[in-house]
């Protein structure tokens, strides 16, 4: 990356984290993971201004630790060991004011039951960081960032017809959109159902409604657009574009647009609203969501929005969790 495009760190945890053991760490603490060197992993940072791209619950302490995600294989349960030069981690423990005394580990056990009942559904989640790349695209403010409308359109269709795949083999049911991040908010979610401490707050989140004259999302471009058709996107699908045959890491390498300082932002179009209306159909299939109309899809797509965590979240905005450390873990 280049100078200007580095993740920016104002909001990182203001008091330098410790370094901590395996040891230190109880089931139920997140565990964020830093980025590596992939090109996915980059524009991750990127577009949400982190050093963060994975997260995680820890599940299992003693002699054999463990932690459960979400990843390419779907949600599954993972052995670790602390290892130097692996991957830094970040852990964060769910705190309360007045703390949870000496029940925390009780109090805390029903979000390990949830994380360890989507573990034995088995269900597989495909292309786990790639679809997060393309909700951090359709739910966030990337206005910020020059990127190539052209590449967007090709990402996004990339990414649909994938998941489309995988749902017509079956491979993924489920009533939520399990990238890493959101699975461990809809753990502690689901737990929360019978203990309101146990849910996550989120404030200042990198999703956010922004009040503003001009679209700042590509959902809110989507809609736009949409309303202008009288929500009949029929002539969307009608706009003629060349497949690519680029390799998907050659359009997500040319995705940011770094030469061009004159850069105006994503324009509204027919192509580009087809590909975001395509991927916004997919993802409520893969969530379980049934939608009727354009209408519905937006609003259903809103209400996704809403829930939508992104690792960085999990690191800087929960306002009921404090750090525990750093720690560098590898995988057993």
């Amino acid at each position: 990356m280049t100078d200007q495009n580095k993740p920016y760190l104002q909001d990182l945890p203001q008091n330098e984290e410790k370094s901590v053991e395996l040891k230190d760490i109880k089931p139920g603490d997140i565990l964020i993971f830093e980025g590596d060197d992939s090109i996915v992993s980059d524009l991750i940072k990127l577009f949400t201004k982190s050093t963060v791209t994975h997260s995680a619950i820890f599940v299992q302490n003693g002699e054999k630790a463990a932690f459960a995600d979400s990843g390419e294989c779907g949600i599954q349960k993972h052995w670790v060991t602390s290892f130097s030069c692996a991957r830094g981690v970040h852990v964060r423990r769910l705190t309360k004011k007045g703390g949870f005394g000496n029940d925390y580990d009780k109090i805390v056990a029903p979000v390990i039951n949830v994380a360890n009942d989507y573990i034995k559904q088995g269900l597989p989640y495909p292309y786990n960081d790639l679809v997060l790349l393309a909700m951090i695209l359709i739910y966030k403010n990337v206005s910020q960032n020059n990127l190539k409308q052209t590449n967007v359109i090709h990402f996004l269709r990339f990414i649909a017809a994938k998941l489309k795949t995988a749902i017509n083999k079956k491979m993924h049911k489920g009533t939520h959109s399990m990238v890493s991040s959101s699975f461990v908010y809809q753990c502690f979610l689901d737990a929360s159902q019978s203990n309101p401490d146990l849910k996550l707050k989120v404030e200042n989140s990198d999703i956010q409604p922004i009040k503003a004259k001009r679209s700042a999302t590509l959902l809110d471009l989507y809609a736009e657009h949409a309303e202008e058709y009288n929500y009949n996107t029929k002539s969307f699908a009608k706009s003629k574009f060349e497949p690519s045959t680029d390799s998907i890491d050659e359009v997500l390498k040319e995705l940011v647009d770094k030469e061009n300082e004159n850069h105006i932002g994503l324009t509204m179009g027919n192509a580009l609203s087809h590909a975001i209306e395509e991927f916004l159909k997919v993802l409520m299939n893969a969530c379980g969501i049934v939608v009727h109309s354009v209408q519905e899809l937006i609003e259903k797509a809103r209400l996704q929005q809403a829930l939508f965590i992104t690792p960085n979240d999990l690191y800087c905005h929960t306002t009921n969790t404090e750090s525990v450390g750093v720690i560098h873990l590898k995988k057993a």
